[in-house]
């Protein structure tokens, strides 16, 4: 009787000291991608900055495990903002407003579960963002949905060197959102690649998703990334006008996967086999093709 007593002891100072190292976020909030995560950022706020931040296993809304994956955590924030950072490794955050997150605390493998709820609404919410181009100029266009504290937007494009701000455009603060509007001087024969950058006056600031544009007299483009990549994908289509339609094809010129009358900026191509594909835009219009080679390495 005294072992057994002694047993159930134990395993209750475990699961105390385990509740206690396992501390659910608050809420979180994400953007597009900065500089230090281009492909997207997730931060999740606690009520007091963990002294090691959780590692993050896997995410499920509505019962359903989402196709995305996270760096390890970077507290550099959160003493100052109060959120941990989270790089996106691969795939897309889901849209829902309520995450159930899988985490395992550094040096344990015992994993751990909270309901994290997204986060008090953001300084502005970009509803659009399009961007074409007119012979030597481009002409960017956006509306938001909200805006609160709102400082601006920062143009963006990508050179060499990165993305550099190339105007600023003062933000109107009207609570159920303004449309914009900027024309960029620009002839380049290749792709261009544009983005807002969105400033509040509490310091918060985020990036709008990626537009690209086609070059001076160029035909339809687009961008793959990562290539080469591990299976999954995303391509960005630039300046897309009119019905077109994606193929994938293997190295034996067959076609795996067709995707009819793209509408979007960009696609996602997941789960691909190990092996070299063609990848190609076709303007159903005309019939004009534009191919690339993307190489799968797993």
């Amino acid at each position: 009787m005294k072992i057994f007593t002694f047993t159930i002891s134990l395993l209750l100072i475990s699961i105390v000291n385990f509740a206690q190292s396992s501390i659910c976020p608050n809420y979180f909030r994400r953007n597009n991608g900065n500089g230090l995560c281009p492909d997207g950022q997730l931060k999740l706020y606690f009520t007091s900055c963990p002294a090691n931040a959780p590692i993050i296993d896997s995410v499920y809304t509505n019962g359903v495990k989402a196709n995305i994956s996270f760096a390890l955590p970077d507290i550099s924030k959160c003493s100052s903002q109060g959120y941990v950072s989270y790089c996106v490794n691969g795939g897309n955050m889901p849209p829902a407003a309520l995450w159930q997150i899988y985490f395992h605390n550094p040096g344990s493998t015992d994993p751990f579960g909270c309901l994290v709820p997204e986060g008090g609404v953001l300084p502005i919410a970009i509803e659009n963002f399009f961007a074409k181009r007119n012979n030597n100029t481009v002409s960017l266009n956006w509306r938001t949905s909200f805006e609160s504290n709102a400082i601006g937007f920062d143009i963006q494009r990508k050179t060499i060197g990165g993305f550099l701000t190339i105007a600023t455009v003062p933000a109107t603060n009207i609570t159920n959102g303004s449309t914009y509007s900027y024309i960029d001087n620009n002839n380049m024969k290749t792709v261009s690649e544009y983005r807002l950058l969105l400033h509040s006056k509490d310091a918060d600031a985020s990036f709008s998703e990626t537009r690209n544009v086609k070059g001076t007299g160029g035909s339809i483009d687009f961008i793959i990334f990562p290539n080469p990549t591990a299976g999954n994908v995303k391509v960005s289509i630039t300046d897309i006008s009119e019905p077109t339609d994606v193929q994938v094809i293997d190295n034996t010129g067959r076609v795996i996967k067709t995707i009819m009358s793209v509408k979007n900026s960009s696609i996602e191509l997941d789960n691909l086999q190990s092996g070299v594909y063609r990848i190609s835009m076709i303007i159903k219009s005309t019939g004009e093709r534009t191919t690339k080679t993307l190489t799968v390495i797993q």
